[in-house]
């Protein structure tokens, strides 16, 4: 499976469906992001394509969103501090007086294990309300933007063909060859239908 993160984190998808390559994240910090993942022997794809939506699995990443999202998920901790950290969730919850608790945890979410742990909240949030991953980025009451959407399906596609891979002790497969194969097999049941 790290072979697959490796040939993730090297790849820029751009508009088009366009596949530029780059240096992929060193794989020590990859198999940290992999061992945080891991739950009962087993593998969520999901945490594998938002990380590479959101920072091409790169644990070491400024703030997006003017400073905002924090962490390897872009997380903003203005929101998942109240949602699970807070007892009293957003009730009474004004976020110009807990600066310095936003602060601190945006700081804690730059860390894997616990950004990955927020994570897996979140994805509960979305089972719960039959959700798609791609939520991650509007919200659950927001509408998903196509071309993330578009994305995040290629890379869940990706990883879990990876997972069948590896249980099969084969090699991983590249992006691009996975790319290749997902438009032949659309034309292939085009001609079928």
């Amino acid at each position: 499976m790290l072979n697959a993160m490796e040939n993730a984190s090297s790849v820029e998808i751009k508009k088009g469906f366009v596949i530029a390559e780059h240096s992929p994240e060193k794989r020590s910090k990859l198999k940290n992001i992999l061992i945080a993942s891991m739950s009962n022997n087993d593998i969520d794809s999901r945490i594998f394509a938002l990380s590479w939506i959101e920072t091409r699995m790169r644990t070491n990443t400024r703030n997006g969103d003017q400073g905002k999202a924090c962490g390897i998920f872009q997380i903003h901790a203005r929101y998942s501090y109240p949602m699970f950290r807070r007892k009293y969730g957003f009730r009474n919850w004004e976020e110009s007086s807990n600066k310095k608790k936003i602060k601190y945890e945006c700081n804690k979410l730059k860390k894997v294990k616990y950004s990955v742990n927020t994570l897996n909240k979140y994805l509960k949030i979305f089972d719960k309300r039959k959700l798609h991953v791609c939520h991650h980025n509007s919200g659950i009451y927001g509408k998903c933007n196509t071309w993330y959407k578009k994305r995040v399906e290629f890379f869940l596609n990706y990883f879990n063909f990876s997972k069948v891979l590896c249980s099969n002790n084969m090699k991983s497969i590249t992006v691009k060859q996975f790319y290749r194969y997902q438009k032949l097999t659309n034309k292939i049941l085009k001609l079928i239908n």
